[in-house]
């Protein structure tokens, strides 16, 4: 049995070569890297992780109305802060792929317990009808590096910090 193993080595590891050549094809077509990103962004907020959620963010991440990275950071991390227990849901995704960017408009619902705080933004999020958006682009040669350049939502261009809530 042995033998008849060692007799054939080359060609299972070619085989196994070819296996995982294709698995790589199929994991980082791009529509499918960016759906990857947009679930584990989606994870990293809920799940409070903020290194996580910040290196999904390019340096270069605005919103519509100027706000940058460390804005977006400062800002939903004191809301997410006030969440004990805290589930976000996509639903009604689409996705539009050009060239190096892709937009996902999806339509977020949270729920959880927490502070008031926690209570009036889920309360926002929810009873919003408008799906947000979120702009990731490709940032290198490599098939996996997307990040989040942009997300827009009309309640971005209302609450322009914590404070309004």
């Amino acid at each position: 049995m042995l033998a008849t193993i060692l007799q054939y080595k080359g060609r299972i590891l070619i085989v196994a070569a070819v296996l995982i050549a294709l698995r790589c094809v199929w994991l980082w077509q791009p529509a499918r890297q960016v759906d990857l990103h947009q679930r584990h962004f989606l994870e990293a907020a809920q799940d409070r992780k903020w290194a996580k959620l910040a290196a999904f963010f390019a340096d270069d991440f605005r919103t519509p109305t100027g706000r940058d990275k460390k804005w977006a950071l400062q800002q939903s991390g004191e809301i997410l802060r006030q969440f004990i227990a805290l589930d976000i849901r996509a639903s009604q995704t689409e996705v539009a792929m050009s060239d190096d960017t892709a937009r996902i408009h999806s339509l977020i619902r949270m729920e959880g317990t927490g502070t008031q705080l926690a209570m009036m933004a889920m309360s926002a999020v929810n009873d919003s009808p408008a799906p947000f958006e979120f702009t990731w682009k490709h940032k290198s040669w490599k098939p996996w590096d997307w990040q989040l350049v942009s997300v827009d939502h009309p309640l971005l261009h209302t609450a322009g910090d914590i404070e309004s809530f």
